[in-house]
């Protein structure tokens, strides 16, 4: 049967991890001359309770640490499901650690997703792990151009600490109230989607940007907090769709986004 690994970001917790099989290796963040495993070291809501404090630096793992994910496959054909290599150089970490380790039957795979879109790859994979790396990748090809994740955030400013927007751009975008809306471009970058003067209008362009797609009903829908569940509550009562399952963002994703941010992930019809 194909083993899978995937990073932290997934979302996955270690109980669910556990029940299906696969092996989660932790992303890290760093506040001051301490490091944090994440899903290990430091719960979430610890995480985002430091995060209005303090900006913190976010690490990929070591290729020791994939090492170790690999040698627990006993051999076995293994498909690794990593964090976007635009937004980290987990993927190449992986590899480096595949091809110095010699394990000829790992394959390296570049989402060019986060978080809970991750989350839906992998359970993708699980779904079909029957079958080749090569079958699967195949799959994975097909669905990850039609996955989304779109947000609203409250603030530019945890964009600007993380180098995404000037400072100038930053400044201006607090005093005017301005709220950005973002998404996961196809390259698994971060783009801007647009922008609204303030949060209930940011919320609504948010559901309105989700009204307007094919959704894909065969794939869930998740819904994405950061430290408080309350604007994403908000879009999820505009949709009618108040029974879905949210997700606390992963510390690594979190820091760059920051507090009082909402978001949705879903799949749209080719």
């Amino acid at each position: 049967m194909l083993q899978i690994i995937t990073d932290s970001s997934a979302e996955f917790t270690e109980e669910e991890a556990k029940e299906l099989g696969i092996q989660i290796v932790p992303l890290t963040v760093v506040f001051g001359n301490t490091a944090y495993r994440e899903g290990i070291d430091m719960p979430k809501d610890e995480f985002y309770e430091k995060l209005k404090e303090d900006f913190p630096h976010t690490s990929m793992p070591s290729t020791d640490d994939f090492t170790q994910a690999y040698i627990k496959t006993g051999g076995e054909e293994t498909l690794v499901i990593l964090i976007s290599s635009a937004l980290s150089g987990t993927v190449n970490t992986a590899r480096l650690a595949a091809r110095d380790g010699g394990f000829s039957k790992v394959h390296v795979y570049d989402s060019l997703c986060v978080t809970a879109m991750l989350r839906i790859l992998v359970e993708t994979a699980c779904k079909n792990r029957d079958k080749s790396a090569e079958e699967v990748i195949a799959i994975l090809d097909e669905l990850r151009p039609r996955i989304r994740l779109d947000a609203c955030l409250d603030t530019l400013d945890y964009l600007y600490k993380g180098g995404r927007v000037k400072k100038t751009v930053a400044i201006i975008g607090g005093l005017l109230g301005i709220k950005p809306l973002i998404e996961i471009r196809k390259d698994g970058t971060v783009g801007m989607s647009g922008k609204a003067h303030g949060q209930k209008r940011a919320l609504k362009s948010l559901a309105e940007r989700y009204g307007s797609a094919k959704v894909d009903s065969e794939y869930p829908v998740y819904f994405l907090q950061t430290d408080t569940d309350v604007p994403t509550r908000s879009v999820m009562d505009m949709l009618g769709l108040s029974e879905n399952r949210i997700f606390r963002i992963c510390c690594s994703v979190g820091s760059h986004i920051g507090p009082n941010a909402a978001g949705l992930v879903y799949v749209v019809k080719e």
